[in-house]
């Protein structure tokens, strides 16, 4: 086959790959919006896109027919990630979680993993047929592919960076081909969702784009916040606010322990047939919500914002401990530190899920107790349950040990616990015999039995550790949250829970319960607001113990004075603001970007001393 007809056979496979994903992308409403000169670009970028995947697949393979079958295989598969992804999860897949592959392999049931081997084995077995079958394509055709392949991805690079050649397309007669570069799927500073984004370009080239942006932050220069911009932000509040006013005579600085209970909700919101006291110490001290920023799943993520009061809508589908981390930050843990605070981190998972055991480093934390430490003090036959996750009984016995400990120093301790992760088609805690709807399927009715047994024991470890607390001698607060809404998958849908919200853009899609208790008596009012988002907690913490507030919490509190909440899928503003919304709004996103993708002055200016 000459090199024009081996080009053109890769085009049409290209455009025929792209219409299907487009088609399937917008549940086949290809023309939803109607057709349009931009539409046409659109799709013309999308098939250039899967045409420079083949071409990618055939310079390394060196093989024609072999590059079109598996890089079709490959498209298929990254299709069907996304889209038992974006059901069960409502987020899309993305390049870094790729980086998460031993976290979801884990977590996965067993059809899925035969699944996964399967398609391996499949993969290979086309490789090995295909190697054998076909010949390798002369190396005058095998030097022009490698050749459009470089130009088309240098292309894309270059595009991608600055979606403008030359200054071509900014003059006010600017030339045809121009329109062409509007279509061009740039995802890195995408603000009008991903979700769209999909729809308008189809995966395939919504995911090959998302490498691009990885490659640009990589590779290329990008615009970063200037130090003056920072120093606009945290001048005006140089001076540590006073402490609270002590709700009590105390002047002991109190411990602090904060429980991210996985996936703690209330199941009651789907079956009222459930029992009303099925959580009765959360029913009894919960003084709010969480809002958290992700549905499902994305634990790291709300981590992440409650422990830097940096916030994910500014880096869209990415997590951030994975991809942004790689430096010290300023967070919660490092400023309590130079408070003279004892700051421990513990999660009964494994040491590098998330990159946890070097994430922790970066935020100052002085201690890190994993699931490897409590293995060590605990009989290794009784840790983990049914569905292979560590059992909660460790973090909290590993809680109250640490709180145990002989020391002048008061302690902050952040937990994460696990045992109740989805999946739940197993009968991890025994078998159940909760009332529910008759109408559920078999399936819907074992998770949900499964998962509302889950919650009724981590309510039973929070009373157990309050317990406990109240032998302590030193002040302590403790507060407790859902990470996020459970990942039930189906049982939504068999609840038609979501049926009036289908893209789940309402806080109710993302508020778990939020439970404070103390043994001394705190301002309860600090919490009295229907939900609390997770990158505006952190002040709230300190106000309640009674802790001054950095300047970097000072300026959070601000932006918290003007916004009830700044979420990926929603801006709330509040009614009354004695500031500029709009420049805090930036003045927040600078900050957001000076730490992760800019020169971190945010840290350099404000890393505080630490006390002795």
């Amino acid at each position: 086959m000459n090199i024009l007809r081996q080009q053109i056979l890769f085009l049409l496979v290209a455009c025929f790959s792209t219409f299907f994903s487009m088609y399937l992308a917008s549940s086949w409403n290809f023309l939803l919006d109607g057709f349009s000169s931009v539409r046409l670009a659109k799709t013309l970028m999308s098939c250039l896109f899967n045409y420079s995947l083949i071409l990618l697949f055939a310079a390394v393979l060196r093989r024609q027919y072999t590059a079109l079958v598996l890089s079709q295989i490959f498209v298929g598969l990254i299709e069907f990630i996304n889209f038992k992804k974006e059901k069960y999860l409502s987020t899309n897949f993305s390049p870094d979680d790729i980086l998460l592959f031993s976290e979801a392999f884990k977590a996965a049931p067993i059809p899925l993993k035969v699944a996964f081997f399967a398609f391996i084995a499949a993969f290979l077995a086309v490789l090995i047929f295909c190697f054998r079958k076909e010949k390798a394509t002369p190396i005058k055709t095998y030097l022009v592919q490698l050749l459009l392949s470089v130009v088309m991805f240098c292309s894309a690079m270059y595009m991608n960076y600055i979606k403008s050649p030359i200054g071509a397309c900014s003059k006010p007669n600017y030339p045809k081909v121009c329109l062409t570069v509007s279509g061009f799927p740039n995802t890195r500073s995408d603000w009008i969702g991903d979700f769209r984004k999909i729809q308008n370009f189809g995966f395939t080239t919504f995911f090959m784009s998302k490498i691009l942006d990885n490659l640009t932050e990589t590779f290329l220069p990008h615009e970063t916040v200037s130090r003056e911009t920072i120093e606009q932000i945290f001048k005006p509040l140089e001076t540590p606010t006073a402490a609270s006013e002590p709700a009590s005579s105390t002047t002991e600085q109190p411990n602090i322990v904060v429980v991210m209970d996985e996936s703690m909700w209330n199941p009651r919101l789907l079956d009222k047939k459930l029992p009303k006291n099925l959580t009765p110490f959360t029913n009894q001290n919960r003084v709010s919500a969480l809002l958290s920023p992700s549905f499902g799943g994305g634990t790291a993520n709300v981590e992440f914002e409650a422990l830097t009061s940096l916030n994910t809508i500014f880096f869209r589908n990415e997590l951030v401990y994975v991809a942004k981390i790689h430096k010290p930050i300023y967070s919660l843990p490092l400023y309590l530190n130079s408070l003279g605070y004892d700051t421990v981190a513990m999660h009964n998972n494994w040491r590098y899920y998330y990159n946890r055991n070097r994430v922790y480093q970066q935020m100052g934390f002085n201690k890190f107790i994993s699931l490897e430490n409590m293995m060590n003090s605990a009989n290794r036959s009784t840790i983990f349950n049914q569905a292979g996750w560590a059992n909660d009984d460790v973090i909290f016995n590993s809680i109250k040990t640490e709180l145990s400990l002989a020391s002048d120093q008061p302690k902050f301790i952040y937990a994460i616990t696990v045992e109740n992760h989805p999946m739940y088609s197993d009968d991890r805690y025994g078998a159940q015999s909760y009332k529910l709807n008759p109408n559920l399927s078999e399936s819907a009715h074992q998770k949900m039995a499964t998962y509302t047994a889950g919650v009724a024991r981590a309510d039973q470890h929070i009373r157990d550790l309050t317990d406990f607390v109240k032998t302590l001698k030193r002040p302590t607060i403790v507060i407790a949250y859902g990470d996020h809404l459970p990942n039930l998958q189906n049982v939504y849908d068999e609840y038609h829970y979501f049926d009036k919200d289908p893209n789940r853009e309402e806080p109710n899609a993302y508020e778990t319960p939020m439970v404070l208790w103390s043994n001394y008596p705190v301002q309860r009012k600090i919490f009295a607001q229907p939900f609390i988002p997770a990158s505006f907690l952190a002040p709230k913490i300190l106000h309640l113990a009674n802790l001054p507030l950095s300047p970097y919490y000072q300026f959070i509190e601000q932006v918290s004075s003007c916004y009830d909440a700044i979420h990926q899928k929603f801006i709330r503003e509040k009614a009354s603001c004695k500031f500029n919304k709009e420049q805090l709004l930036d003045q927040y996103k600078s900050l957001n970007n000076d730490t992760l993708n800019g020169h971190n002055f945010t840290y350099q200016m404000l890393k505080p001393q630490i006390a002795n």
